[in-house]
């Protein structure tokens, strides 16, 4: 019975770590494309310049940041089943 319910805290676990990193994921996009708009906003541009220049930065960054956590958790994965 504990064998059971380990690997089902251990896929919660799994399941928290991955849709933690979706909702930074969205969170940096969301903010970044949201700060670009009310900049376009504030300086009066007449255009999404703003909006689209950050807001990609923002993706750029999120997938960034997605990869290196992604890495991250891979290595303590691996570490964990060659214990």
């Amino acid at each position: 019975m504990d064998g059971k319910q380990s690997r089902n805290t251990n896929a919660l676990r799994k399941y928290g770590l991955y849709s933690s990193i979706v909702f930074q994921m969205l969170f940096i996009i969301g903010i970044s494309f949201w700060g670009g708009h009310r900049l376009d906003l504030y300086f009066e541009t007449g255009s999404s310049v703003l909006a689209l220049v950050i807001g990609l930065s923002g993706l750029c960054l999120s997938l960034y940041t997605t990869l290196k956590r992604l890495e991250v958790l891979n290595k303590e994965e691996e570490n964990e089943a060659h214990k």
